[in-house]
């Protein structure tokens, strides 16, 4: 189909996910990496090619400050001083870089949380101007939101609805509009 598939394992969630890029990145792996505390030179020769913005969790702003400073690789990120990156970032990239280095700061969920929201949007390749067309993709949505809310075995107590033209229509005024409602009893039902 296409799909690039890749398992990586690691003594650490943010190490397995470095092994599962590397897994998807080069095809000598067969699209399986073991990252283990056996095997350090593994790992470091790992993080030396893995570029910062690639690293589970560093987006693409916090990348461009590393890049800025010096440390554009994971193996830069993982030498650096977990105290320096706090006082300069966040408690989450310190937490990074002591997983980069096997310390595990972030626990398994064997079962993820329950979501407190459930979004289903998108963006329409045309304009819509009728009523009757804007209803149907409204139903659409609620719909697929009822599949999703009962996949998480969820209810729920409030819906909304929000509209909005392109803010990058030309010559055009913007219009945003949202509508809710809180349910008088929580449901699932579509």
């Amino acid at each position: 189909t296409g799909l690039t598939i890749g398992v990586g394992m690691g003594p650490t969630k943010t190490l397995a996910k470095s092994a599962q890029w590397a897994s998807k990145e080069w095809s000598q792996f067969g699209g399986v990496l073991a990252l283990t505390p056996g095997n350090p030179r593994r790992t470091e020769k790992l993080l030396s090619l893995q570029p910062v913005e690639e690293i589970w969790g560093v987006g693409r702003r916090i990348s461009k400050k590393l890049n800025t400073m010096g440390i554009t690789t994971a193996l830069q990120l993982a030498r650096a001083n977990p105290v320096f990156i706090r006082k300069n970032f966040n408690v989450v990239l310190e937490r990074t870089v002591r997983e980069l280095n096997g310390e595990p700061c972030i626990l398994l969920e064997e079962a993820p949380p329950p979501k407190q929201q459930i979004v289903c949007s998108r963006s329409f390749g045309e304009r819509v101007t009728t009523y009757e067309a804007m209803r149907q993709a409204v139903c659409q949505h609620a719909e697929r939101a009822g599949e999703k809310l009962r996949g998480e075995r969820q209810f729920c107590r409030h819906i909304a609805v929000f509209v909005k033209t392109s803010p990058f229509a030309v010559n055009e005024p913007y219009y945003g509009n949202l509508a809710s409602e809180k349910l008088h009893t929580p449901t699932q039902d579509t």
